[in-house]
Order: structure tokens, then sequence, then C-alpha cells
């Protein structure tokens, strides 16, 4: 009944010509299509509306607490994430890296004993490793090949080797840090905004006001028209894929911080969340457009509808399809943006 209602009003107010309102939902329609801060701000208002409207512990402080602790070490990864996608290239392997992250920290804290600010520093360089490795591969292959195929190559393998990884550390078990209340001061609210802040401040200022941001948009634009311009385009695949392994791994920290046990599991699966992120966020999954702000407002409204899920009562295993389905309109309103502008 509800989906005839929803479906005739769609009928009554764009299809028919004869409607005069029929300019006016036109019109926000391609405005909430291209514009996607506009349309992510509609959709946080409606989802918020619809779920506080639902269940009321929607608006709860414990519940808004929640959503930013995920949405914090979500978008710290995506904004990683954002400036391999700019750069033209991907990066499958950020959910691994971030477990991956978790656990070394773990180990490095509770089987070996060394302390906790020099693990969390041990734990960003094993990130920044990969990203490192990742990036020479990507510029060892490209050319022949275009770049995206090394880069979806390495960092899918990284992203099944890291994983497994995740569980030989400790054989699956995971390790529990309750005793290490250092580490807990890192899951508190005001660290946790304060590292999201000063990750955004400095992705924004490289992105938006730094030689290397131009260069970052110039290889994603047109790498050829970047080459030919003397664009160090090699220098930019080590720092976007450098960049990217820290943030995963900043994120991996966060995780194990919360909860205050590393599980090898956890972080699996979040690049589909920060490249849904990103791709809602107005990144380009072609290269050449977005920001580090679009990464985090994506990631609030994934973080949100997550939420919203869980509180209207539809199962958690749902989670993901449904990110898939955003990530799918994302992709096809990011393709209209595109062919729109040409």
């Amino acid at each position: 009944m509800y989906t005839a209602s929803i479906l005739g009003v769609i009928k009554a107010y764009i299809f028919d010509a004869n409607n005069p309102y029929r300019d006016k939902a036109m019109s926000m329609l391609r405005r909430i299509v291209v514009e996607p801060v506009f349309g992510i701000s509609l959709a946080i208002a409606v989802i918020a509306f619809v779920t506080g409207a639902v269940n009321p512990n929607f608006w709860t402080v414990e519940n808004w607490e929640a959503i930013l602790r995920w949405i914090i070490a979500l978008s710290v990864m995506a904004m990683g994430e954002s400036f391999v996608l700019i750069s033209g290239g991907i990066d499958l392997s950020v959910g691994s890296i971030a477990a991956a992250s978790g656990m070394v920290l773990a180990y490095l804290i509770h089987c070996i004993g060394i302390p906790i600010p020099i693990s969390i520093f041990l734990t960003l360089l094993f990130g920044l490793s990969i990203g490192l490795f990742h990036g020479a591969f990507v510029s060892i292959l490209s050319p022949p090949f275009p770049q995206i195929m090394p880069a979806f190559l390495i960092t899918l393998v990284s992203k099944i080797f890291f994983g497994g990884f995740a569980q030989a550390i400790t054989l699956g078990w995971p390790i529990v840090l309750h005793q290490y209340r250092a580490l807990a001061l890192v899951s508190t609210t005001p660290i946790l905004v304060t590292i999201l802040l000063i990750t955004a401040i400095l992705s924004i200022y490289i992105q938006r006001f730094s030689i290397l941001g131009r260069y970052v948009y110039a290889v994603g634009g047109n790498i050829d028209v970047a080459r030919i311009s003397g664009v160090p385009i090699n220098k930019v695949r080590l720092f976007v894929y450098g960049y990217s392994g820290v943030c995963a791994a900043l994120a991996g920290v966060i995780n194990t911080s919360l909860m205050m046990t590393a599980y090898p599991g956890t972080g699996l699966g979040m690049e589909l969340f920060a490249i849904a992120s990103n791709a809602v966020g107005g990144v380009s999954l072609a290269g050449g457009e977005g920001m580090a702000l679009g990464a985090i407002i994506g990631s609030f409204l994934i973080g949100l509808i997550r939420n919203s899920l869980v509180l209207t009562g539809v199962s958690p295993y749902w989670i993901e399809s449904v990110t898939g389905i955003i990530l799918a309109v994302a992709v096809v309103t990011d393709l209209y943006r595109r062919l729109r502008i040409r």
C-alpha cells in the first residue's frame, strides 16, 4: 500500500506533464543528483526524522556517541582512500590493513611490552610501509597497463594476505587489553574528535592548498597531460597509497582502543564502506574530482544508515547489502554528472 502511494506521488509530480509543480520537482531532483552535499543533507534529514519517529532511542546521547565513534574510524579510513580515488587508483586493502594494524598494535603492547605511544607509532609505520609498497608496485606496472589494473590487483592481494595475517598473528584468538588504561584514552570522545579534526585539516590542506594536492588531481584527471606537464607521477602514487595505508592503520588503532580488545576480524570489509563514503560524498571513482570533506560527509550518511537499520529492527546482515546499493546509486550518479558536464 505504501509503495503504491509513493509511486503515485512520483508519477503525479514528475511524469505528469500537466502538473504545475512538475518543473520544481524535476529541478530539485537534478539538484540532488548534481550537488552531492545537497542530496546527502536531504537524505540525512529524512533518515533522522524517520528513524527518530520509529525509535525514540535514536535521539539519545548514548546512541549518538556510538554513531560518532564508528563514523570517526570510517572517516579517517575514507579520507585516506579519497587520495587514491582522486588520483585515479583504488585501494581495496584498507579494511585488512586496519584489521592487521589492530592486531599488530595489541601484539606490540601485550606480547612484547613496548610502551603504548611507541606501539602506536610503529603501527602507523606498518600501515605506511604497506601503502608505499602498493604505490611502488603500481608505479612499476603503469605503464604499460592502465594504473587501475595494477592497483586493483596488488590491493586485492594485500586485502587477502593481511586479512589472513591478522588471523595468523594469534591463530585467530583475540588479545584482551583491558588492563592498559592509557590505551582507553584514545577512545574518549575528545581525543577521537581531535584525531578526526587533525586528519581532516591535514587532508583538506594537502588537497586544496598544496602543490602536491594539485598533482594528485592532475594525475587523476588526465595522466597523459600530467606526464607531459612534468608532474612526478610515481612520487604522487607513493604518496597517495602511503597516506591511505597510514589512515587505514590509524583506523585500526581507533577500533582496537574502542573495544580494548584486538579481534582479528575487526576492520575486515570496511573498504566497502570507505569507498561508498567517498562515492556518496562526491569523490569520483574515475578520478580527478572530490575532496576529503565529501568523504567525511559520506561516512556520516553511511554510519547513520547503519545505525538506523539496527534501531528500526532490520537484520544487521542487510547492512552490507544496503551499502552496496548505495554505492551503485552513487556510481550511477557520478556517471550522470560526468555526462552532464560533457
